[in-house]
């Protein structure tokens, strides 16, 4: 009973309200006359006089026919909808309990269902248990938390759709709170004005029982050579303060590949593990994280015979994909140099880049300078050669190229790519000791597209004919470039040491050896470069990563990068690279892994024409949507091509699929894949022009982890139901609270109520307090002896 419910709100006999007033005045007058002789203390007196009149006013009033009336939902018209959550998470027993999440709240949908039996008295009731599926229910005795996933966003938004225009009092939702696809957006995303409220009942308690589980798995790649994969494993100890936990990185084959250890590890504190691998294979690497404790090593273990919450969460996978090469690098230069030869001998064992070479070794000659027996047109360098065709053999007026490393004979036969097509197969270009007037005007252009549209890498080298002293200054490949060649000074010889910047320092390819103190004394030991392009104006975007310092304590940038476009550029300053391995021991290979991080910085995240991009939906059947790029050989979008996917599932099975054109992006094709089995999937994805051609083949991967996501975190999200409850305007309930809950609910404001008149004076309450009132005068009276 509510207070509202006391006190009167209306009247049926108000035409008594004359007489009672005139009868209450001649009550008070004859009580205090009859008091006024009364041989007592003055207080006692208005005792007596005060419970007298109250009596006499409560007896008055009922002559008025006070009634109660209140609103009530109307029996059976509004819906309430009850959903229990049949996710896995609820297997979990908190700490200090001796029943599972799953078999506390299994008691409260049957055994212990009054609440239920109570709500179906005022409510329409619809029953309904729910993972990433909404399934109706007639009652809840077959209930058992089995399933995988919880999505409890887009169930709510169901049941509001399903039941839309409907009088709905609220939804009631027992559950832990730990759904496996919520984000803010999502929250932010949902039409909350058109839901009901929501009144989220928390199963669960904020101290899970004894666990170990990784609640994230990350990876990363960089330019690094010795370990250009980085795995971070998130981790979360429960119930092992103190404890060594180790932490084990696996391959496919489940081969162990490193293992670290945590020592004195915090309850309730989460840690990170991070591994740095080289995979030994291009294509898709499976790895594997597993975490045990000491002493407690899960791989034979069961859900039953672990002491552990679960086991599920102790081990993840990642997915790594280093199949993007082989990358092809252009690299032209205006004379032999012993750059040159170090580029080439670092990459002889490298599987990801190949080194394509245009080396000039003579420039081209005026035509009143040819030199020759009478009527030879041909350059005499080529005399003796095999091809002694004037029309085949340089001429005197052309520049004479060495070319190194083509795939045939015809590549790079013409000198520098004259067109989109031919140049845009590499992936990045390097230019050294050339001459801004070896290029024609179209071939500028075509660089600047190179890089801006076609998103290639472009780097420059120091030689003596580079940058401002190669007239680059104005020009479409100067304009590129980091630094400002109008403010730059001629090549200046001395000596320079080479340091790195702080922004130098946090990037992986800079760097050559893997700690800082090694690489300190790695940079303390370098020899002295003497040739320097120097230029003290940097672009804005530019980032300097290393500086040398002359003699003279004057330091100036050495090596600059900047994005442009949709590539990057790149500009190494020294001239004199080469002499750090001529001042290095014979095994020291420092300057060859500099220059192959240098040459993989120049081509990460390079497009290809076929690009694959994997895109989980946060459905309930955990489709993941292959989407597929493809572009012709000037790299714009290319509409008319085939697309075959294969898709490789955990248990080694393929399935292929078929790519359609997507009508929202040129050049886009989509397919869809439903990952119903956990564990890693990869996909091979052909794209075949429209004569039949191969276009390019490309693989990716993905993983599927209901099991891990849905044990990610043990607790209660109660902060995710407090936002449900606070933004539907309903409330946060406790499991042992159900039925305070339900019999309060009558009081709320839903659509559909029926009001109710109850008189106030038929309550025996009424005349009980008057009687009491009277009785207890009577005996004061009696007490001092008054009559």
């Amino acid at each position: 009973m509510t207070f509202s419910e006391l006190v009167p709100n209306a009247w049926g006999a108000t035409n008594w309200l004359l007489p009672i007033s005139v009868m209450m005045l001649v009550a008070l007058a004859v009580v205090i006359w009859t008091y006024t002789w009364a041989q007592t203390s003055g207080g006692l007196k208005s005792l007596m006089i005060g419970m007298k009149l109250a009596a006499f006013l409560l007896l008055a009033i009922c002559l008025l026919e006070p009634m109660v009336r209140y609103s009530r939902p109307e029996k059976g018209a509004n819906l309430m909808v009850v959903m229990a959550d049949d996710s896995q998470s609820l297997q979990i027993k908190d700490r200090g309990q001796t029943q599972a999440r799953e078999t506390q709240l299994k008691q409260k949908l049957t055994e212990d269902s009054s609440w239920l039996d109570q709500l179906a008295e005022d409510f329409d009731v619809r029953r309904y248990q729910f993972d990433r599926r909404l399934r109706p229910v007639s009652n809840f005795a077959a209930y058992a938390a089995d399933q995988q996933g919880s999505d409890v966003l887009s169930n709510v938004e169901l049941v509001s759709t399903r039941f839309a225009g409907r009088p709905s009092a609220g939804i009631v939702i027992l559950t832990d709170g730990n759904a496996t696809s919520t984000s803010p957006a999502e929250l932010d995303a949902l039409d909350w004005e058109s839901l009901p409220p929501i009144f989220p009942v928390v199963v669960g308690k904020v101290r899970p029982a004894k666990d170990l589980g990784i609640t994230r798995l990350t990876s990363t790649q960089t330019n690094f050579e010795s370990a250009p994969v980085t795995i971070t494993a998130e981790l979360m100890a429960h119930g092992y303060q103190g404890k060594r936990v180790t932490v084990q990185l696996l391959d496919e084959e489940n081969k162990q590949i490193e293992q670290k250890e945590v020592k004195q590890v915090e309850d309730g504190r989460p840690f990170a593990v991070r591994f740095q691998t080289r995979p030994e294979k291009r294509g898709v690497n499976v790895y594997r994280v597993k975490a045990f404790a000491d002493g407690e090593d899960t791989s034979n273990a069961t859900a039953e015979s672990s002491v552990e919450a679960t086991i599920v969460n102790n081990e993840r996978i990642a997915v790594v994909d280093r199949g993007r090469g082989p990358f092809r690098i252009l690299y032209v230069t205006g004379r032999p140099n012993w750059e040159l030869k170090f580029l080439r001998r670092s990459l002889q064992e490298d599987e990801e880049l190949d080194l394509i070479a245009l080396v000039r070794i003579a420039k081209r000659e005026a035509k009143f300078t040819f030199r020759g027996r009478e009527g030879q047109k041909s350059n005499s360098l080529f005399r003796g050669f095999e091809s002694q065709d004037d029309d085949t053999t340089e001429q005197h007026d052309e520049p004479v190229f060495l070319r190194l490393g083509t795939d045939d004979k015809d590549e790079l036969r013409g000198g520098f790519p004259k067109d989109a097509e031919t140049l845009f197969e590499y992936d990045a270009i390097v230019l050294d000791d050339l001459e801004a007037t070896f290029f024609t005007e179209d071939q500028k252009s075509l660089i600047q597209q190179f890089v801006s549209l076609r998103g290639g890498g472009l780097l420059m080298l120091g030689g003596q004919e580079s940058f401002g002293s190669g007239q680059y200054n104005k020009t479409q490949i100067g304009e590129m470039l980091p630094v400002y060649l109008d403010r730059a000074v001629p090549t200046a010889s001395a000596q320079y040491h080479l340091s790195l910047t702080r922004e130098g320092w946090l990037q992986p390819w800079v760097r050559i050896e893997s700690t800082e103190e090694k690489e300190q004394r790695r940079l303390v030991s370098m020899p002295d470069f003497k040739t320097l392009n120097v230029s003290n104006s940097i672009k804005p975007g530019a980032t300097v990563l290393a500086t040398v310092t002359s003699a003279d304590e004057k330091e100036h940038p050495a090596l600059i990068v900047q994005p442009y476009g949709k590539g990057r550029t790149g500009a190494l300053m020294i001239g004199d690279f080469w002499r750090w391995q001529l001042k290095s021991d014979e095994d020291n290979e420092d300057l060859l892994k500099a220059w192959r991080q240098m040459l993989r910085w120049s081509v990460a995240d390079v497009p290809r024409r076929v690009e694959v991009d994997i895109q989980r939906l946060n459905d309930a059947n955990r489709t993941s949507t292959i989407n597929v790029r493809v572009r012709d050989e000037s790299y714009k979008p290319f509409d008319n091509a085939t697309i075959a996917i294969e898709v490789q599932t955990p248990d080694g099975k393929s399935i292929d699929l078929s790519g359609d054109p997507s009508d929202s992006e040129p050049g886009l094709y989509v397919a869809h894949f439903v990952s119903s089995q956990p564990g890693a999937y990869r996909a091979v994805v052909q794209a075949t022009g429209a004569d039949g051609s191969e276009i390019e083949q490309r693989e990716a991967g993905w993983v599927s982890e209901p099991d891990s996501e849905e044990f990610q975190s043990l607790e209660p999200n109660r902060e995710f139901l407090e936002t449900l409850a606070r933004r539907s305007g309903g409330e946060v309930v406790e499991l042992d609270q159900l039925d305070r809950f339900v019999s309060a609910l009558e009081h709320r404001d839903v659509p559909v109520t029926e009001t109710s008149s109850l008189p106030w004076w038929h309550r025996w309450t009424i005349f009980g307090i008057a009687i009491g009132l009277l009785v207890g005068e009577w005996g004061l009276r009696r007490w001092k002896g008054l009559p």
